[in-house]
């Protein structure tokens, strides 16, 4: 049966949702509260990486959270407040960091990163969009044999699933990227994982879905919902009231904000991450990197190399913080001697937030309390990299279709 289906966000998940919803043949409006450029999706490093199977909650992550908090420049920061609702995420968050729940995770992470990979490369080519894409791999770039030790027994446990990865010297790094010099000691190379031009993607994935029908509605902020009979019944704008058949709330890290109105509780945090360009780098490499030591994400674009990095929660605050900015530039120049301050004095630092359940796991599925609202949020890092399924199961929902998977890893109420 066609149903009109009302979207609220146009990043990666809320787009990828309207191009799978229309391939089924509904109606779709997406609305977004900035002018469909403003969101986490357009900034990042635009990796698709089946090799990340190991969930943002893991062990030690906590004990080198403390550290880093320690340093406001570093990878991970916590503004420090009294805040009832922060307490809380953390609390769940710590419970979720284990060797168990890693073991539970990371198989699921495993299939639906790869079946993520596969419905991209099938939308570039049907679509016909360039937007970039890289094949040549991952590498993860270290300094430290701590850090080296750490990245191969990640890298262990996505060889376990069947994920390629080599252990590389500094010599065979340089092969992969010539003319770029590199202070390293070691690096684990994953030659499955691939990349997009996020920001070039999302540009002519619009373009494609508005030839295809689907109505956008920017700049327009979503006020309070109307509901009715376990039903959400309208959306309320400032300037109208959008009535639909079903709803989809992928408004990224606004999506617990937007819940609220309607009394459902949604765990998750806003992580603030940083990025800039640059567009005369005086070395481009082949093979996008993540520096492991500092977390800085390293990728060839088509107008510049993009560097971007950190995990700073706090409230929602999109100001520029330049230290750290400066962290991201400190780690760069660190790990690539070719790079001098002077090529940093014309940057234009962006910043958006990454929506983060406690456990790592996104939010894919029908909220309990209404029986046509689907929630697709919480992707942390890995919204590019999830976008695609995502959006397949959202469509397959709503269409009232099987999955193939087991989503109860992802159920909306599983903190209620």
């Amino acid at each position: 049966m066609k149903k009109k289906v009302a979207i609220v966000g146009a990043g990666m998940i809320g787009l990828c949702s309207a191009y799978y919803l229309r391939k089924k043949g509904h109606e779709v409006i997406v609305i977004d509260d900035h002018d469909g450029y403003g969101g986490a999706s357009v900034g990042n490093a635009g990796f698709l990486c089946p090799s990340h199977v190991v969930p943002l909650a893991s062990p030690g992550i906590i004990t080198q959270g403390i550290k880093w908090m320690l340093n406001e420049k570093s990878p991970f920061y916590i503004k420090p407040r009294l805040n009832k609702e922060l307490i809380s995420w953390g609390l769940k968050f710590k419970k979720a960091a284990t060797a168990e729940k890693v073991k539970t995770a990371a198989p699921f992470l495993h299939q639906i990163t790869t079946a993520s990979q596969k419905l991209a490369e099938q939308l570039l080519e049907d679509e016909k969009i360039d937007a970039g894409y890289n094949r040549n791999g991952l590498l993860m770039l270290c300094q430290s044999e701590k850090e080296l030790h750490h990245e191969q027994e990640a890298a262990d446990i996505a060889k376990g699933f069947g994920q390629s990865a080599e252990i590389l010297t500094p010599e065979e790094v340089a092969k992969l990227n010539p003319g770029l010099d590199l202070n390293i000691c070691g690096a684990v190379y994953f030659p499955n994982d691939t990349m997009i031009n996020p920001h070039i993607f999302l540009k002519e994935f619009q373009k494609v879905l508005k030839a295809d029908g689907v109505e956008f509605m920017f700049n327009t902020k979503i006020k309070a919902f109307e509901k009715e009979n376990g039903e959400v019944t309208g959306l309320v704008t400032s300037s109208s009231t959008i009535k639909a058949d079903d709803y989809v709330l992928a408004a990224g890290s606004a999506t617990s904000q937007l819940l609220r109105l309607l009394g459902v509780s949604l765990p998750m945090v806003g992580g603030k991450g940083y990025s800039f360009t640059v567009n005369n780098p005086p070395a481009t490499p082949k093979v996008p990197a993540i520096l492991a030591d500092g977390k800085v994400s390293m990728s060839p674009m088509m107008d510049g190399l993009r560097f971007s990095g950190t995990m700073e929660i706090n409230d929602l605050n999109s100001a520029i913080n330049h230290k750290r900015v400066q962290g991201i530039i400190d780690t760069v120049t660190s790990f690539l001697p070719q790079f001098k301050k002077s090529n940093f004095t014309d940057i234009k630092p962006w910043s958006g937030f990454r929506p983060c359940s406690p456990d790592g796991l996104p939010y894919v599925g029908k909220s309990k309390k209404f029986s046509n609202l689907t929630v697709a949020a919480g992707h942390a890092m890995l919204g590019i990299t999830l976008g695609p399924v995502t959006g397949d199961i959202v469509a397959k929902i709503i269409n009232e279709e099987p999955s193939d998977m087991d989503l109860s890893l992802l159920a909306v109420d599983r903190y209620n």
